[in-house]
């Protein structure tokens, strides 16, 4: 199963209509694209910012948020036409790690409790064993 189906599969499950992925031929225009509709485009590499240096300032933007996720092969056009460039530390670490962590300073924790209206699944919590719930 490819990626975009795999996507397409949890959102339908488990809710979250308003997630998108594409992949996309031109990645330098959509971030273009992106910040020319008023959106603000932040680079998660370890070479930037510290995150809790920054993450208050693009939360009161209350704007929506292109995530480019770098990695070693990241081009330098990248760091300069970003708005932000933050670190998730400064050591090699996993993309997914830095996104993960990103979001929940976004959040402020809160994207732990959220529940889509949409979802066809709920896990109950269970301090052991796994429970899940369908959704009428």
């Amino acid at each position: 199963m490819n990626l975009l189906k795999t996507i397409e599969k949890v959102k339908a499950n488990w809710g979250g209509k308003y997630f998108s992925i594409e992949f996309v031929k031109n990645p330098k225009k959509v971030v273009r694209e992106w910040r020319s509709s008023g959106g603000i485009v932040v680079h998660l590499t370890m070479y930037g910012i510290p995150i809790d240096n920054i993450i208050e300032k693009i939360i009161e933007k209350n704007t929506k948020i292109l995530v480019i996720v770098g990695s070693e092969k990241v081009e330098g056009w990248y760091y300069y036409n970003s708005d932000y460039n933050i670190a998730i530390g400064n050591q090699p670490h996993s993309e997914v790690a830095a996104l993960a962590i990103f979001l929940d300073r976004i959040y402020k924790g809160g994207e732990l409790n959220i529940q889509f209206s949409d979802a066809k699944l709920s896990i109950i919590p269970q301090e052991r064993g796994k429970k899940v719930r369908k959704n009428e």
